[in-house]
């Protein structure tokens, strides 16, 4: 569907509460169900779940200002694919960058959030100039390469991508987390890197007056997603609540957890 002027890759499936999920930097619904740890058939059977692939990723039409992947764009990217299918009051989600996205979507329209899920809250305020370097380098190195070589590269050192406990248990499912990065073009991967260098969260005033309902979920192991920015969210949100997962088992319980706390809203 057309939104903000570019071709949006959507899916829907279920029927019931909307939940609008949002995935993280250069993945993709491909990726996230080649991954295969969101158990998203559970959940569509209680939620109309909504996914789609942000602007430059999967097969959703790229644009090329670094300004238009700023979180507090993709927010109005978010927005736009909920009025779209006419929806008017639902659950947003995501997965690192998704779950930026949402945050800025809780201050943007606050009035049509119901509650947000937050997993893997990523690098901000204080840890966020490191990370933008990086992402600075990664623009050049996108730009010059391309997401499918970059991607080989990467694929090489797994446990950069995913904490080392979760890719010890997913073995066999760890190599999807890169295919959404690989059809990724040139120009477009300096784009969004570009842009996720130009990003951060919300100040922390702005983030305590968002009086939304919502479900923090953290990771230990990894530094793109430090559980710092979860527990500092987790203090500033009225409504919050936090769970962290040190190992597999831990994290065995979240595609649960997400069910109960939608089914909450109800």
């Amino acid at each position: 569907m057309k939104i903000n002027g570019l071709d949006f890759n959507v899916q829907v499936k279920g029927e019931g509460e909307a939940l609008v999920w949002g995935h993280g930097l250069t993945a993709s619904i491909v990726s996230e169900d080649l991954l295969d740890i969101f158990e998203w058939v559970k959940l569509s059977e209680e939620a109309k779940l909504v996914r789609y692939d942000a602007r430059g990723h999967g097969k959703t039409e790229p644009s090329f200002s670094p300004s238009d992947y700023h979180w507090r764009n993709l927010a109005n990217d978010m927005l736009s694919v909920a009025n779209e299918l006419g929806i008017d009051r639902f659950i947003a989600g995501g997965q690192s960058m998704g779950c930026a996205t949402t945050i800025y979507t809780g201050i943007l329209a606050p009035n049509r959030i119901k509650s947000m899920i937050l997993m893997n809250p990523p690098t901000a305020w204080e840890t966020r100039a490191e990370q933008g370097q990086l992402y600075n380098k990664l623009a050049k190195i996108g730009g010059l390469l391309g997401g499918s070589i970059l991607a080989k590269i990467m694929g090489r050192n797994p446990e950069r991508l995913l904490p080392g406990w979760l890719v010890e248990a997913k073995k066999e499912n760890v190599k999807g987390v890169l295919e959404g990065l690989k059809p990724i073009k040139r120009k477009t991967l300096s784009s969004l890197f570009k842009g996720a260098a130009i990003t951060d969260l919300p100040s922390r005033e702005e983030i305590k007056s968002i009086d939304i309902p919502t479900l923090i979920l953290g990771w230990t192991g990894d530094p793109t997603h430090p559980v710092e920015t979860a527990t500092e969210l987790d203090k500033l949100m009225p409504h919050a609540e936090l769970h962290i997962a040190e190992g597999y088992s831990d994290f065995q319980h979240w595609p649960q957890l997400i069910r109960d706390f939608i089914s909450k809203v109800k």
